[in-house]
């Protein structure tokens, strides 16, 4: 045991909270993470857009399908853009969201860490209404909230006022963007980072939203993508997924070989969610076996259905809506479509995969009308709308991440699936693919 290993095991030895408490600060499934240091895999994107912005006018979108750490680059990115004294502000956008109430909570946001602006603001006017003031100079409040600016000009002016009063270097997230859907608020949004930049003001926004999202903004205003360094996030590749698990395992004194690493990455296929999730399980079952830190095979098997357990409903609920049917048939068939590398897959090769998968098993496939009957019934609310389909017959999880949480299924049910990327293949190696597949 090297001198490393040996000054780090005493963590194991701690009581339940300390070690939770170190867990929890290299892993995190929950939350998006802030820190470079644990950002594993998206090292050029980041570097990308903090070179984008040292053009001033300009901002950042993050975008691409749900559960591949968009939130963690954007919330990380703001963090290293910030000036030390003061932290980026972060929002988060939901069905009921318009520009001006985002707006109006960015306000709120930032006076509730500086009460002094507010007061700033009531006894000068700062030069502007905003609509948040009355006439007589006393901030307006509707509902216990202060009002929302009634133009794009106002916003800019509060956004440029914001700048001069709390940080010049004033950093925005707005996260889940996708979940405004009406153009003209897609619209206003557009004029506003564009007024922002014509206008000089030194704030930044980084938007988040799926790949679409992207799209409709851009289209909202001819010339926005001047103002945009857009940045489309992929799922990890296999060194960052091996970089997490051995990461977490070092700072924590845990000793895990190589099969289970590469169990873990493959299983994950590429979502950060899913690597940091079962590796968290898996480790909190290292630390009750007191067993001196090591990995086993059968503490492997627990933590799989530990993960499976505490994954988040939204994820759980389609599957769960597909597979509680009168016959089993539903979930090989999933299993199907999530095997190899592709998002998207024809029907022909998913019922290969299909008659592999059944005859691993020692089960009987069902022909192939049949087979299609199953598909085509998949894309039905009633079975959770888990597949979509175009009319050459790709299939694909209507939600991306969910084909993880298919791999991590599958895995419980002793079902070896294809390695997730030709590209981990290469870079592993046939005795990492190997181990990948054991």
């Amino acid at each position: 045991m090297n001198n490393a290993l040996q000054n780090l095991r005493p963590v194991l030895t701690q009581p339940e909270y300390d070690f939770g408490k170190l867990l929890a600060h290299v892993l995190s499934p929950s939350r998006p993470l802030q820190s470079e240091e644990f950002l594993r895999g998206r090292e050029e994107q980041l570097t990308g857009i903090r070179k984008a912005l040292y053009a001033a006018g300009r901002h950042v979108f993050i975008h691409e399908f749900r559960g591949v750490g968009k939130s963690s680059l954007a919330q990380t990115a703001a963090f290293t853009l910030s000036s030390a004294q003061q932290d980026p502000v972060l929002l988060g956008c939901d069905k009921s969201n318009s520009f001006g109430s985002i707006m109006r909570d960015l306000f709120e946001e930032v006076v509730s860490r500086n009460p002094a602006i507010e007061k700033t603001l009531r006894e000068g006017a700062g030069g502007f209404n905003l609509g948040l003031l009355t006439g007589n100079g006393k901030v307006t409040h509707q509902e216990g909230r202060a009002s929302e600016p009634n133009t794009i000009n106002e916003a800019v002016r509060m956004v440029r006022y914001l700048c001069e009063k709390y940080s010049k270097d004033l950093v925005v997230v707005v996260d889940e963007f996708d979940q405004i859907k009406d153009k003209e608020e897609q619209e206003h949004f557009a004029n506003f980072i564009k007024q922002l930049s014509d206008k000089h003001v030194t704030a930044r926004f980084i938007f988040c939203g799926i790949g679409e999202t992207i799209d409709a903004l851009m289209s909202a205003h001819g010339s926005a993508d001047r103002y945009f360094h857009t940045v489309s996030l992929d799922r990890l590749d296999w060194d960052a997924r091996l970089e997490i698990i051995t990461g977490a395992a070092d700072a924590l004194g845990i000793i895990i070989d190589d099969t289970t690493k590469y169990r873990i990455a493959k299983i994950s296929d590429g979502f950060p969610h899913y690597v940091h999730l079962i590796t968290e399980k898996l480790f909190w079952r290292v630390f009750e076996a007191r067993n001196n830190g090591t990995v086993s095979g059968a503490l492997f098997e627990l933590s799989m259905t530990d993960a499976s357990d505490a994954m988040e409903m939204k994820l759980k609920q389609p599957y769960e809506a597909a597979t509680r049917k009168y016959t089993n048939d539903y979930e090989t068939i999933l299993f199907a479509v999530a095997d190899g590398h592709e998002l998207q897959r024809r029907s022909t090769d998913i019922f290969e995969s299909y008659v592999r998968i059944m005859k691993s098993l020692g089960r009987e496939p069902l022909e192939r009308e049949k087979f299609n009957a199953r598909m085509n019934s998949l894309k039905k609310p009633s079975y959770g709308a888990i597949l979509s389909a175009n009319r050459t017959g790709w299939y694909e999880f209507t939600e991306k991440v969910i084909r993880g949480y298919a791999r991590l299924r599958a895995e419980q049910n002793h079902v070896q699936l294809e390695v997730d990327h030709p590209i981990g293949t290469r870079r592993l190696g046939w005795k990492g693919a190997e181990k990948a597949r054991l």
